[in-house]
């Protein structure tokens, strides 16, 4: 398995998330989660299959690493207050953004790309 494929598709899933929170925080900011939320929600979960499907490409003949992938238990962060469909599709990018993570660390290529920190964070 290619390296370089893997950390491409670290930077792509850190990406989703990224596209996701701004999403999810506009519509918010907007008034339009709840009549848009089950179509937003269906164009995340579309964009994490397609990414999904990129890593388990980039992942290749392991299957090993390939079920290690999908088997990713989803993150517990909880966020009091916001949507409990925006957590889910959230805490499942991150679960599985930390499985790739470990799976590029375990191939002794040097450590992952640095995981944006979270937008709800105080700084």
């Amino acid at each position: 398995m290619a390296i370089e494929a893997l950390r491409k598709t670290q930077t792509d899933g850190q990406r989703l998330r990224e596209a996701i929170d701004t999403e999810y925080r506009a519509a918010r900011r907007d008034g339009s989660w709840g009549r848009s939320e089950p179509q937003i929600l269906e164009r995340w979960r579309l964009a994490l299959r397609a990414w999904g499907l990129a890593v388990e490409a980039a992942l290749g003949a392991d299957e090993a690493a390939v079920g290690r992938f999908r088997a990713a238990p989803a993150s517990a962060d909880r966020v009091a207050g916001e949507s409990a469909a925006w957590l889910e599709v959230r805490n499942v990018v991150a679960g599985k953004l930390a499985a790739l993570g470990r799976l590029i660390e375990e191939r002794g290529q040097g450590p992952s790309a640095p995981t944006s920190p979270s937008p709800f964070r105080k700084r």
